[in-house]
């Protein structure tokens, strides 16, 4: 499911200053015509603005020749316009450094001359510059200060811009009722200001927030009256969105419905030749097929979408059509092309989602990771710095106020303006030193789970190319059948790791049935393999949860060091059961024991696989997460004799 938004915030610099290539021709007579240089730096900067997107080049020019002249006359809103058009010009081309830069400087100047539209201005570029960084917090930050200056200069066409772009600000922080606050208000204003294109816009947003706060009825309704709005406006690429959207809710509760709402999505996308659009909704309308078992209209819906593909150039789009294919040659009982469609798929996976790419979606997708939570903090240093000189001013500028004051009245009315505003940078360095300090405490949970994270990205690789290659030899060995069950058993096991690796917490009973699906496979690499895994039922009918993936890795490791190497009959048995208030999970082999083990690891040392690594450096990880010894108990095992016969691990969750 993709969520889809028509974010006409992005041209929020273009609504507030008219940014039209149009006008070039225009301003340019105006330059030559210009008898003063204030009237010179100000079509200058114009120029500048009007260009960016049509020529970037004569853009940069115009705006260094705007700069050098008002920086020669002294003139400070000239100024303050070229370092402001400069800095969207670099934003726009990717500079972010430099576009802070310009856009700082900018803000200075039109703070001195007082002038709140062009400080509304300059804060709404400062919060895009730093969306783009992905620093979500420092974007609503900007977009909030913002409103307030363009309150002050009474302008609702951009103060209505600024409540969406602040309604999108919070939706990606996750505080969805603050986000449902904007949005309606924005499409409050849009109404009064008859705006309807963006009223449609701002509802397709509400109705996704709705979506994400679990309302399907309202956000149901809420597309229904963003589509009548586009059907008004003629607007196709709008209603495709909206009855997108609608499918995708309608699609768990009624497959009909959402099949009527995606054939409408499909024919408004048909009309303008949207290639993506349509290679999107295809694959809705595949996967709709498919769980409605309606193979033939599967493969038609899938393969006409794959070959618009080929054209998007949408890498992430070909990997999800992809694992789309392998669903459906296992729903036609082809195992080669299931085969094949997962090699491709995991080709693309390990492409699009290669370590530098890995590293840009966590910093894309963690509002408050460690990079982001440094530089905030650097802020609030930068901002107490600040307030604390202010403070150190203002003392001064009363002490010499007192001094040269000459009537009792005018330095008991100064002395009370500077005690009320000390008072406010008080409370204000208060509250910072408060985010500071709960920052710091973010970083450190924020990188046990990034590290956690890192370690399971690495890990699933590594088991899909053990279960892969298992397929491979079977099939070589000409047990096409054990091949096919084998790969149907794991594509179960895929989808649940991809289940569970979105979530913090499981059930207990989604949990036990990934552990069985688990032992199931390795019980066809591992001959001899018997396994048990119990739960006590009144786990299941309290629905307890537990950390998501948290138990495989002792499960994981008993299999490899207990089991692998030990000879006759090998046994694991799992259960989970009440502790008081916590769940206990109890793992016991009868394997060969953990001296046992260190010996044979110590013989192997030298060729000692990755999956052994990884897995001692997730228990290292794991069993810090809960809380060490006291949560996390090993007992070995002994016969009458003294003889190891096996390991007990026993975990309190």
């Amino acid at each position: 499911m993709r969520l889809l938004f028509q974010a006409f915030v992005f041209s929020l610099p273009a609504v507030l200053w008219a940014q039209d290539a149009s006008l070039v021709p225009g301003i340019r007579s105006e330059l030559k015509g210009a008898t003063n240089d204030t009237l010179r730096a100000d079509a200058l900067a114009r120029l500048c603005f009007n260009l960016i997107h049509a020529d970037p080049d004569s853009a940069r020019l115009c705006g260094d020749q705007a700069l050098a002249l008002a920086t020669r006359i002294g003139n400070r809103r000239a100024l303050g316009d070229a370092h402001n058009n400069l800095g969207w010009l670099e934003a726009q081309q990717g500079h972010l450094d430099s576009a802070d830069h310009h856009l700082d400087i900018a803000l200075a100047l039109f703070r001195k001359a007082g002038r709140p539209e062009h400080i509304a201005v300059t804060l709404s570029n400062k919060g895009w510059v730093a969306e783009k960084h992905g620093d979500q917090v420092g974007a609503l930050s900007h977009f909030l200060e913002a409103l307030k200056h363009s309150e002050q200069a009474d302008d609702s066409a951009s103060t209505s811009i600024l409540l969406y772009s602040i309604g999108i600000a919070y939706r990606k922080t996750g505080d969805l009722k603050q986000a449902l606050e904007f949005l309606e208000r924005s499409a409050e204003m849009e109404r009064a200001l008859g705006r309807k294109n963006k009223q449609a816009n701002c509802t397709v947003a509400i109705g996704n927030t709705y979506r994400e706060l679990g309302d399907t009825t309202r956000a149901l309704d809420q597309m229904q009256q963003a589509a009548s709005m586009f059907e008004a406006l003629r607007d196709h690429q709008g209603q495709g969105i909206a009855w997108e959207n609608t499918g995708d809710l309608l699609a768990p509760r009624d497959p009909a419905a959402a099949l009527n709402a995606y054939s409408t999505a499909r024919a408004h996308y048909d009309s303008l030749h949207s290639t993506t659009d349509l290679a999107y909704v295809l694959r809705s309308l595949g996967a709709l097929h498919l769980r409605a078992g309606r193979t033939k209209e599967a493969a038609e819906a899938l393969r006409t979408g794959q070959a618009l593909v080929a054209g998007t150039g949408d890498a992430e789009l070909e990997m999800n059509y992809a694992f789309s294919l392998a669903e459906l040659g296992r729903a036609q009982g082809d195992a080669d092309a299931v085969f094949s469609q997962m090699e491709r798929y995991l080709a693309l996976k390990d492409s699009v989602q290669g370590a530098d790419t890995q590293r840009e979606l966590a910093r894309l997708r963690t509002a408050f990771d460690t990079e982001r939570k440094e530089k905030d903090n650097a802020l609030l240093r930068a901002q107490n710095s600040e307030q604390a000189e202010r403070i150190r001013r203002n003392r001064q500028r009363l002490v010499g106020i007192a001094v040269i004051a000459a009537l009792a009245t005018i330095a008991a009315l100064l002395f009370y303006l500077n005690y009320r505003q000390k008072r406010q940078h008080a409370l204000l360095l208060e509250d910072l030193n408060s985010k500071l300090a709960n920052s710091n405490a973010e970083i450190t949970e924020i990188n046990g789970l990034l590290e956690l994270k890192l370690l399971r990205s690495q890990m699933n690789p590594h088991f899909i190319y053990n279960c892969i290659s298992s397929a491979a030899r079977m099939t070589q060995a000409g047990k096409q059948i054990e091949a096919l069950g084998y790969l149907q058993g794991f594509a179960r096991l895929l989808r649940q790791v991809l289940d569970h690796s979105v979530d913090d917490r499981v059930s207990v009973e989604d949990e036990v049935d990934f552990l069985r699906q688990y032992l199931k496979l390795e019980a066809v690499r591992l001959d001899g393999l018997a396994f048990a895994v119990e739960v006590d039922p009144t786990l299941l009918d309290e629905d307890a949860e537990i950390p998501a993936l948290i138990v495989q890795p002792f499960v994981e490791n008993a299999v490899l060091h207990g089991l692998s190497d030990k000879a006759g009959e090998r046994r694991i048995d799992v259960r989970f059961d009440h502790a008081g208030d916590r769940v206990r999970c109890t793992i016991t082999d009868n394997g060969v024991g953990r001296k046992a083990s260190s010996a044979t690891d110590a013989i192997k040392q030298d060729h000692r696989s990755l999956g052994m690594q990884l897995t001692q450096e997730r228990l290292l990880l794991l069993t810090r997460r809960l809380g060490g010894e006291r949560a996390v108990q090993v007992e070995d095992l002994h016969d009458t004799g003294g003889s190891p016969i096996g390991t007990r691990v026993t975990l309190l969750l």
